[in-house]
């Protein structure tokens, strides 16, 4: 369909004017105001989109990091748990492996007798100590310097029938089962070559003190598994 149409003047036209046929004209002021309200939509509606996205990343990542602790937590408890069940026995069989080489003085073997004697309430107790061959030709040593000393402490009060006495006294115990110990007169000493270095049982009335190092070594390693 064509809008075209000749139309026939009858005179020559002296000029002619066009009306708008479009939308009646905006003033600048309104077109300004309307771009802003627009721009500000725009700007609104962008910046509660992004701030949208970023909290969706903020949840995510929190989500994320809460898992990756979640992780790390399960698997700290489980190295832990295997610390707790592997590290007693390990500590154990080093100590097994140190305490053999150990080179233990007569002061050392005097020590461990006395802190076994040292559980029986009872100083009028007859008590049977027992160590091992090496261990009791050290504390005979140390018994015969420590009466020695005596003895020359004595020696200037003494004349010399006194002081023939003195020394038989002093040696009339030390190559049986007797006391070595002059403050230990109720304790008497017996090699046993079942045991090993460090090693003393001591036999009361009561039955036996075992002081042996595997004996307190087990009881170490119970306490450290909890399988006493």
């Amino acid at each position: 369909m064509s809008f075209n149409k000749k139309v026939s003047f009858p005179n020559d036209l002296k000029g002619f004017s066009v009306r708008s046929v479009s939308s009646p004209p905006v003033p600048i002021e309104k077109v300004a105001e309307e771009s802003g309200q627009k721009f500000e939509e725009g700007k609104k509606s962008a910046t509660d989109f992004y701030l949208a996205e970023i909290n969706k990343l903020r949840n995510e990542f929190a989500a994320n990091q809460q898992s990756v602790l979640e992780n790390l937590n399960k698997k700290t408890d489980h190295t832990l748990d295997q610390l707790n069940e592997n590290l007693p026995g390990l500590v154990m069989e080093i100590i097994e492996k140190i305490i053999p080489g150990i080179e233990l003085g007569a002061n050392d073997v005097e020590r461990i007798v006395r802190s076994l004697i040292g559980e029986f309430a009872d100083e009028e107790e007859n008590l049977e100590v027992f160590l091992c061959p090496e261990d009791l030709k050290l504390l005979k040593a140390m018994g015969k310097q420590i009466n020695h000393q005596e003895v020359d402490d004595n020696n200037a009060s003494q004349n010399e029938d006194g002081f023939a006495s003195a020394i038989a006294g002093i040696f009339d115990n030390l190559d049986g089962e007797d006391a070595i110990f002059a403050d230990l007169p109720r304790v008497k000493f017996f090699e046993d070559a079942s045991l090993s270095k460090g090693d003393c049982q001591v036999k009361s009335k009561f039955g036996l003190l075992d002081g042996r190092i595997a004996t307190k070594m087990r009881k170490v390693r119970e306490e450290l598994t909890g399988n006493g």
